[in-house]
């Protein structure tokens, strides 16, 4: 076409490596983004403590001496290199060139594509949990919905996506292996290790007799550290020698509930300020890895040492069972600094990647890539852009290059499968993030956790989780899981003991959070179950207790060599598809879908409608006449609410392919349908790559539910909410009544035939029962009539957990969000009627009519509790109304 489309390249030096041998740190495409300028270079200031020859070197330093400044403008940053040469005419000819290909960017700025920069930007290899984890029909171009895309694209992806699999369970053994993890992150606050870590590293007292641990040794000194130094290679086991084992006999065969790897990640271990200048030495470290081998106890003979990486303040050890050790290979360490200058160390992160192989008699396995990273991130609630910002950085700059120290098979006898290149973050089969983060709740959250329902609370707290809300709203974490926070926070607590601290230990200055957290993102292949997530508040020496979490992992036994096999075979079979002549067709069964009427289910009662789609293949003329095969990769698209499963697919001559749409109209589809046509008649499209658009007409009626909606919309309905015909239907706000017709029905129920609070949380709610009393109370008929005890308890049941469904489904909460903090401060009657007078007036009866209820009912005798039980009755009741009563989830 005769344009041209440039890149600057920014290269540096492989770490331990000389000036020949360079690596791409950034590729900057020459856009609209990219800029550039020239400066004279500062004169050095002559600093009269140097030495008489340093002096001279600044003096004599050359007056033609420039600096070069690239930018590049992101949507979050602006990126910034400086570069000092002295050289001018090669810098003359460098900015020419940058100036002439901007012009031609700028003249050809739509034709830009700059897809072949791919090969020179080395985060874009880092993505593959990310890519893995989205759905197939995600990475296809826009020509699944019937517009032009890249079917020569598409159908790469879907081929890769099918051989992938298709390899897999082929070669898959129908056997898993199993491998569980003990992960721990501390905030040390500098502190040197004085307290036994046994509670940390080992199962609670509870599990203790099961998983047959030994009671710890004596603690280590800090100042015993083994003579055996630790550095970022492969070690044998510190510690060990200095120890005396009361039980020598015990074997290397530790029970199952052993773990069989720990990786612990420390923060501020160093908080010295010459740390940040200089590297230190591996004391503190040293310490740290003899308080933790004695923290095992007795069963420290059974692990050692595996790697290591320390950043400053932040270390993270990897320490494995002996017995899987020959497993364990391919072993890198990074780290990187996000501090000040958003380079130095006092922030930032370590990590370490290495290959997990299962033990399989007579076949070659397929290893799994694990990586671990242990962050510490910019402090303070209000600097939670700054921590997304870094999470994203540290994404892209932590990259793990192979080193022949760590990569050798001294300590490993499995067999690397991986390339030998620099690896990103995201090029793993499991990513297990741990460390710190700052998520304080809004209002005065000591009124909570004071309470005597503190395990309760701690969900109503973690609705303002700043981590989970930047994982929702796509800024950081995007695809990480955490396991549910049922643990105190683990920060910040009083150094000075319970005197400067309040009732429970923390600060009086700053607020308690959750700001220790360990999460995870997998790929497919790996199953990954979390048993448990807590703190240790017996570890008292920082102001933060160190929190722990124990993951099994599952992975199916896959043979490497059969699998290597199969692909190439697969290949082969469907290789020429690109140059095929041959146009696909495929017939449908049927180009009509028709779900008749359509009712939200909300997410606890998945009832769903499903309809099937045959799709056959249809030469034109018989296969014989071809002398190679031909393939047909098929997507299709539809609105939110339909499921379609599978949504892309491929097919080979000869086979057919079911499609089962499904409508399932949850919360939050049901707050948008609400507020639409009953009509939900579209038109699902299927694309076939390289062939024609096939159109399915689909018709559906919904049918209008009261709940996902807001309570100002449910007091103006003149009737059943079913009864609408349109969205717009509904009486004026003169007219509207005090509060919503279902919410009072499911209250004055409740009011009428509960007598035994018991009976409101006996086990779970029946789902057909629910799903009736939804329907009732959609449609205005009246509830069931009840005719034992025994159907009266299992209805009581359902209908509270219908009211909290129905609170939590509501569009807006009942208590406004702005009115949380000062909800938590009344202590007076008096106090609570005045705020009450700022709530919108949909809300004032709602909340009036739930605080009757909650009297009512803590009143009622428990003929099965003594009276001392119905004490707090009221708040063990009310609590898990309140909470979805101060939050809404189709919000």
């Amino acid at each position: 076409m005769g344009d041209e489309e440039g890149s600057v390249l920014i290269l540096k030096c492989k770490p331990d490596s000389s000036i020949e041998d360079l690596i791409i740190e950034v590729a900057y495409p020459i856009s609209r983004n990219f800029s550039f300028f020239v400066a004279q270079a500062r004169r050095t200031t002559l600093d009269l403590r140097a030495s008489a020859g340093e002096s001279a070197a600044a003096l004599s330093q050359s007056r033609s001496e420039l600096t070069l400044t690239i930018k590049y403008e992101l949507a979050a940053e602006t990126r910034s290199h400086t570069f000092i040469t002295r050289d001018t005419q090669k810098l003359k000819a460098f900015t020419t060139e940058c100036r002439r290909l901007k012009d031609i960017f700028t003249r050809n700025e739509f034709d830009a594509d700059f897809s072949w920069m791919s090969l020179y930007t080395p985060e874009n290899s880092s993505k593959y949990l990310r890519m893995v984890n989205t759905p197939l029909h995600a990475r296809l171009s826009s020509a699944i919905a019937g517009l032009p895309g890249d079917d020569a694209a598409d159908i790469d992806i879907v081929r890769e996506h099918w051989i992938y699999n298709k390899a897999i369970e082929e070669a898959s053994t129908g056997s898993s292996a199993r491998l569980l993890i003990r992960l721990g992150t501390f905030n040390v606050n500098g502190k040197m290790p004085s307290q036994d870590l046994s509670p940390w590293l080992r199962p609670m007292k509870r599990d203790s007799e099961k998983s047959g641990w030994i009671s710890p040794l004596k603690p280590i000194s800090p100042l015993d550290i083994p003579s055996e130094t630790t550095g970022d290679h492969v070690s044998s086991s510190p510690g060990t020698s200095s120890v005396t084992l009361a039980h020598p006999s015990l074997t290397n065969e530790a029970s199952g509930s052993d773990p069989d790897l720990f990786v612990l990640g420390f923060q501020e271990l160093d908080l010295s300020t010459e740390a940040l200048l200089y590297a230190t030495s591996t004391v503190k470290e040293d310490a740290w890895v003899a308080a933790i081998f004695a923290g095992l106890g007795e069963k420290c003979i059974l692990y050692e040492k595996l790697a290591s990486k320390q950043l400053v303040g932040m270390l993270i050890i990897a320490i494995v069972k002996k017995s899987r050790l020959s497993c364990f290979g391919d072993i890198t360490l990074s780290a990187t600094g996000a501090g000040i200058m958003g380079l130095m160390g006092n922030k930032g992160a370590t990590a370490i990647r290495m290959s997990y192989t299962p033990t399989a008699p007579e076949i070659s396995p397929s290893p799994i890539v694990l990586t671990f990273v242990n962050a510490h991130l910019a402090a303070f609630d209000e600097m939670v852009e700054r921590r997304n910002f870094d999470f994203h950085e540290l994404s892209r700059r932590l990259i793990f290059y192979p080193t022949d120290g760590l990569d050798s098979d001294a300590n490993s006898n499995v067999e690397v499968e991986t390339p030998r290149k620099a690896m990103g973050l995201f090029e793993s089969d499991v990513l297990f993030w741990m460390g710190g983060w700052i998520d304080l709740a809004d209002g005065d959250i000591r009124e909570l956790l004071l309470s005597s329902l503190t395990v309760d609370n701690v969900p109503l707290l973690l609705k303002y989780d700043q981590l989970k809300a930047a994982i929702t709203s796509g800024k950081a974490f995007v695809g990480f899981s955490e396991h549910a926070i049922t643990h105190m926070p683990s920060y910040r607590y009083a150094s000075n003991g319970n005197m400067s601290g309040d009732a429970l230990g923390y600060d009086r200055k700053r607020k308690p959070a959750w700001t220790d957290r360990i999460l995870h993102i997998r790929a497919p292949n790996v199953s990954v179950r979390s048993s448990s997530y807590r703190s240790h508040p017996k570890i008292t020496m920082s102001d933060h207790r160190p929190v722990s979490a124990d993951f099994h992992l599952t992975l199916s036994i896959v043979d490497k060599k059969r699998r290597e096999i199969a692909a190439s075979r697969l290949y082969r079979d469907i290789w020429g598809v690109e140059q095929s002549s041959k146009i696909p067709k495929i017939q449908l069964q049927s180009t009509t879908l028709d779900f008749g009427k359509i009712k939200a289910t909300g997410v606890k009662f998945p009832a769903f409608t499903g309809s099937l789609l045959q799709i056959l293949d249809s030469p034109s003329v018989s296969d014989t006449q071809f002398s190679h095969d031909w393939l047909m990769e098929i997507s299709i698209t539809g609105p939110q609410w339909l499921k379609i499963d599978p949504a892309v697919g491929l097919l080979r001559p000869g086979e057919s392919l079911t499609i089962t749409a499904t409508a399932f109209v949850d919360n939050l589809a049901a707050s948008r349908l609400n507020l639409a046509s009953p009509s939900l008649d579209c038109t699902l499209i299927l694309h076939t790559a390289l062939g024609k658009d096939h159109f399915i007409s689909v018709t559906g009626e919904y049918q209008y539910t009261c709940f996902a909606n807001k309570l100002s919309r449910l007091i103006r309905l003149s009737g059943p909410v079913r009864a609408m015909k349109s969205p717009d239907d509904g009486v004026s706000e003169r007219q509207s009544v005090n509060a919503p017709r279902e919410f009072m029905k499911l209250v004055n129920w409740l009011m009428t035939h509960v007598t035994d609070p018991n009976d409101l949380f006996n086990g779970s709610p029946d789902d057909n029962i629910c799903m009736a009393i939804r329907e009732c109370l959609d449609t205005g008929d009246e509830f069931p009539s009840v005719k034992s005890p025994e159907e009266q308890s299992r209805y009581a049941t359902a209908i509270i957990g219908t009211l909290i469904q129905f609170l939590d489904s509501l569009a807006d909460p009942v208590v406004p969000a702005y009115l949380h903090a000062r909800c938590l401060q009344m202590t007076s009657r008096d106090e609570a009627f005045e705020l009450l007078d700022e709530f919108p007036p949909e809300s004032v009866n709602v909340w009036i009519s739930l605080t009757a209820f909650l009297h009512y009912i803590s009143q009622q005798k428990q003929p099965s509790k003594p009276v001392a039980d119905q004490a707090g009755m009221a708040e063990r009741l009310g609590m898990p109304i309140m909470q979805n009563s101060c939050a809404s989830s189709s919000k």
